[in-house]
């Protein structure tokens, strides 16, 4: 029991997950599916990306599901496009993205970020308030910051995950980035919280893209 105790302490979205699926939160309306169900996204059909780019995920996981119940939102993950060429290559913070760099801030080429294990959905934003300079800023910090540990904790605590990765490479902007927190209350995992719906919400982004939501 000891050591079932350690592995959700060091996983804390999945024993959230698992206290909301005793109180009964939405989680009845999540049905998990194989990852051959869904085909991979044409991302040969996307428009022309660029470095700062906004890059959201719907993911397929259970953790994933109950992010997007608290949110109300379609979105569970969300990284940064650090460069396009030869291929896009976003950098994120997650925990079970690449087993062999688990819990850690990683870069993934676009493909794998949206592989069909991983994503039933994404969507694609440009924030309009940040300049080409400060985008390009922006990624040389989060490319510094590659193979830091994932910690998922409230706002007043020490804390790294997929949005507070973003928010920090960005404090440096001449227009100040203030995406809104979100409070939880729920025992084992309350307080402030970042979501991707935060960004997703923001003022004066573009939106470039929206895929369609796999069922």
């Amino acid at each position: 029991m000891l050591t079932a105790f350690m592995r959700l302490r060091q996983h804390p979205l999945r024993a959230a997950l698992m206290l909301a699926a005793v109180l009964g939160l939405s989680l009845l309306t999540y049905t998990d599916q194989t990852p051959t169900a869904r085909p991979a996204f044409l991302t040969t059909q996307l428009p022309p990306l660029a470095i700062g780019d906004w890059v959201f995920r719907s993911g397929t996981s259970a953790e994933s599901q109950l992010i997007k119940t608290l949110s109300s939102s379609a979105y569970s993950h969300i990284g940064m496009v650090v460069s396009v060429q030869p291929e896009p290559l976003i950098v994120h913070a997650t925990t079970d993205d690449d087993p062999q760099r688990a819990n850690q801030v990683l870069s993934s080429t676009l493909n794998d970020f949206l592989d069909p294990r991983l994503a039933q959905g994404f969507a694609i934003a440009r924030p309009r308030f940040i300049t080409e300079q400060e985008n390009q800023h922006a990624a040389t910090w989060l490319l510094k910051q590659l193979k830091r540990p994932f910690v998922l904790a409230e706002r007043g605590s020490a804390h790294l995950y997929c949005t507070t990765l973003l928010v920090d490479a960005l404090q440096h902007s001449s227009k100040p980035f203030q995406p809104a927190w979100q409070q939880i209350n729920a025992p084992m995992f309350s307080g402030e919280y970042l979501f991707p719906s935060a960004f997703a919400n923001y003022p004066e982004i573009e939106w470039l893209y929206h895929s369609t939501l796999s069922k």
